[in-house]
């Protein structure tokens, strides 16, 4: 069966959107080129596979839309008809290319729209003798024949066709790629395509990324720590000893040699002793030495996200920059993010800008992916310098095994620097049961021992470490707690119960302003109100108030209270509340307690805490055996137990995430290094807000970033149990039609449903 080669100009795009056609040649010149020198920029980095990898890259693209040359596909593009006949024009590509054993290529070709496949699923196409593997095997409607079949029978007219645009590719040496050499590849395919065809289409413009200039923004960052010791002199003698441990800590970071062997590193020095500067301090000399591209800081919280961007911009900030340029260098990304500017988002979510602040679960669940949109920025990893901060709530105990052999793989094959820093980091990489057999990974520590060892003695210090072993009711709750000096810090497994004790605090309290709340039941926007307020509160004498708040003010902020509380859960939690404890040694007699409750009048009880909290009981009683209180060089031996009595459900999840990787099943490694299992629904509660979404003018919408602001997330299945409205023309998003207050959120509507036995509510 053959087709006449078509006298029409071929085309890859139809005219559209204002937008002319878009040639076949100009596309496949332009995603050549663009692919090229982005497999080309990253593979830079990797000695060990720079010449496969490029090779599998520019083949992949050189082919990638081989099928859309089909006479099918012309008709469909040239008349911007449907495709009703189910045709597949990515197949074509990788026929070639698997019949030239250009697996890699051919590989890549076939993911380019559908995102990795799972293998174990490709070789089932092996069975009844064909060999059906990359093959589309779906039967073209109305046509009584395979897709695969008119791919066979019309390839030759394909590459008749090609060849007269674009001179063939010759043959390269195979190689086999890992996992995470195939995303990638895929990465560099997919944002040269995609890439590509928003710019024909005006969807997206050129944006040209500033250099990272590393070596002038560690001196212009030394001139800043140096700055902030003048405007903020020690107020006493334990301020003064914090200041000079901050100094130290810094100057050991910046001091520390950047050697060859030695691409990842671990800093635990405690809260409060200026990690976040220092570890930037390191890395950026680092980057400066070896020429790094860019620098990531991973966090594991969104709402931290900000806070730090703003002391990067204004640390890092050149003598020839702009306030407004700093957007640009300094790039947050994080879910539905709104840039003040396009160049700004642009940068941001293809992880271009030379610096990039994003969560955890942006960076990580990216090396995970197998879908394109995920994969899409991936390049841009190699070559750069990783900052894992907080890495003790960065991902999942049972997902760090895989993450590290991916981080390894990073630091070892593609030139990266990674720290893991955090006040309590578990060193998870040296105990048994985490790594497979045969598998070693030893990870030095960045700061000198003396160093470290002077900032533990004097945390040890700085705050008591106190348990209230016995289930307290929420009267006794609410007299221990007020009973203790303020200003107090009180923290709840979840929404309801941070809510509910909220909420009575303030009815038993003379005045409402004694007691202040922030969890996800709140707004970002008033979110961001409470923490100015609170932060406001704490520069005072004023010493009888409460904060009751979620772990979402566990790690990165800065608060500083006499007494903290924290619901029992594991060490790691509990000590990362001690860094809101006299954060600077401020108060003599500051302590930190776990406590209990007894689930009564609407206080709930998490249930994956119940293994955490039976351990932290465990380590308390030997603790206490020893004439000591448990510390940071405790978390390791928390999570190993954790690890060993979870009836083995972790070390299960572990293997399985290792196997599917080795199989090549790429959707269920996804699936299974989800960090955020639960699908949410976003919730509208500011009126004027949902007044403009119902809006028919779209020029009164909102921005996303707006548009979050004023949003709360709940669970999916929340909003039905609700009875929340769907707006109208959003299709998930909801209208909050209960009450809601500035000070328990959208937890003033529910309150009184619980109370009323009305719903079984455990919200975000």
């Amino acid at each position: 069966m053959t087709e006449p080669v078509t006298t029409f100009e071929p085309l890859a795009h139809s005219a559209r959107d204002g937008a002319t056609e878009q040639s076949y040649r100009d596309h496949v010149e332009n995603v050549f080129r663009e692919a090229s020198r982005f497999a080309r920029a990253a593979a830079a980095w990797s000695p060990k596979w720079c010449g496969s990898f490029v090779a599998a890259v520019e083949r992949a693209a050189a082919y990638h839309d081989l099928g859309k040359l089909d006479e099918l596909f012309q008709e469909i593009l040239r008349h911007n008809r449907k495709n009703r006949h189910g045709f597949n024009h990515v197949e074509a590509g990788a026929a070639h290319l698997l019949r030239l054993k250009q697996f890699e290529a051919a590989f890549t070709v076939y993911a380019h729209h559908i995102g990795l496949p799972s293998f174990p699923k490709e070789k089932a196409k092996l069975a009844n003798g064909e060999n059906l593997v990359f093959r589309d095997t779906d039967e073209l409607d109305g046509l009584g024949q395979a897709a695969w079949q008119r791919t066979d029978d019309l390839l030759e007219s394909y590459l008749q066709q090609h060849h007269q645009l674009f001179a063939p590719a010759a043959p390269a040496a195979n190689s086999h790629f890992s996992g995470l050499v195939r995303r990638l590849a895929l990465s560099c395919l997919v944002d040269a395509d995609h890439s590509d065809t928003a710019r024909h289409y005006r969807n997206e413009g050129e944006v040209s990324a500033p250099d990272l200039r590393a070596g002038e923004r560690l001196a212009r960052l030394d001139e800043y720590m140096t700055g902030l010791a003048v405007k903020n002199p020690p107020a006493n003698g334990r301020e003064e000893q914090r200041m000079k441990l901050r100094q130290d800590v810094y100057r050991a970071c910046r001091e520390r040699e950047v050697k060859s062997d030695e691409r990842m590193l671990a800093c635990d020095s405690p809260v409060g002793t200026g990690k976040t500067t220092a570890v930037m301090a390191h890395l950026l000399r680092a980057a400066a030495e070896r020429k790094l591209r860019r620098l990531f800081v991973v966090l594991p919280f969104t709402n931290i996200i900000d806070q730090s961007v703003a002391v990067y911009r204004r640390a890092l900030r050149l003598p020839d920059e702009s306030e407004a340029q700093m957007g640009s260098v300094v790039a947050a990304h994080h879910h539905r993010v709104d840039f003040a500017d396009y160049e700004s988002r642009c940068l941001a979510a293809r992880w271009d800008s030379p610096i990039v602040v994003t969560t955890a679960v942006q960076f990580f669940e990216t090396l995970a992916a197998h879908d394109t949109a995920s994969l899409r920025k991936f390049h841009q990893v190699p070559g750069s310098a990783i900052f894992v901060d907080e890495a003790h709530a960065a991902v999942p105990p049972a997902l760090w095994p895989q993450m590290l052999r991916w981080l390894r793989e990073l630091c070892e094959d593609w030139g990266c620097q990674l720290v893991l820093a955090s006040g309590t980091l578990p060193r998870f990489w040296n105990r048994p049961g985490f790594l497979q057999e045969g598998e070693q990974c030893e990870i030095p520590d960045l700061i000198k021992p003396e160093v470290r060892a002077a900032t533990m003695a004097f945390e040890e210090k700085r705050v008591s470490i106190c348990s209230k072993a016995r289930a307290m009711s929420m009267k006794r709750l609410g007299d221990f707690v007020q009973n203790k000096p303020g200003p107090r810090l009180v923290i709840f497994n979840t929404v309801q119960s941070a809510a509910v004790f909220a909420d009575y605090l303030r009815e038993t309290c003379k005045r409402g302003a004694d007691v202040e709340h922030i969890s996800t039941a709140l707004t970002p926007r008033d979110r961001s109100r409470t923490v100015t307020r609170v932060r406001e509160r704490l520069t005072t004498n004023e010493a009888g108030w409460t904060l009751v708040a979620t772990s979402c003010v566990e790690a990165g902020v800065d608060f500083s209270f006499r007494t903290a509380f924290r619901e029992s859960w594991g060490l790691v939690n509990l000590l990362q509340i001690a860094g809101r404890a006299s954060r600077s040694g401020e108060y003599d007699d500051a302590a930190v307690w776990d406590f209990r409750h007894d689930a009564d009048n609407g206080l709930s009880l998490h249930p994956q805490a119940k293994l955490s909290r039976r351990i932290l009981e465990q380590l308390f009683a030997e603790c206490a055996g020893k004439n000591r209180q448990p510390g940071p060089d405790d978390c390791t031996e928390a999570l190993q137990r954790e690890i060993r009595q979870d009836h083995g459900e972790k070390v299960s999840r572990m293997e399985e995430i290792a196997q599917a990787e080795k199989d090549a099943d790429y959707p269920q490694v996804a699936k299974l290094c989800r960090i955020i299992d639960a699908a949410t629904r976003t919730v509208v509660v500011e009126p004027g807000l949902i007044q403009r979404l119902e809006n028919p003018d779209r020029s009164q919408w909102p921005g996303w970033r707006e548009l979050m602001l004023g949003s709360v997330q709940l669970w999916v299945g929340k909003e039905r149990e609700l009875a929340l409205p769907e707006l109208s023309g959003w299709p998930g998003v909801f209208r909050w039609n209960l009450e809601y207050d500035s000070f328990l959120g959208y937890m003033a509507g529910v309150l009184p449903l619980l109370k009323a036995g009305k719903v079984g509510f455990e919200p975000l």
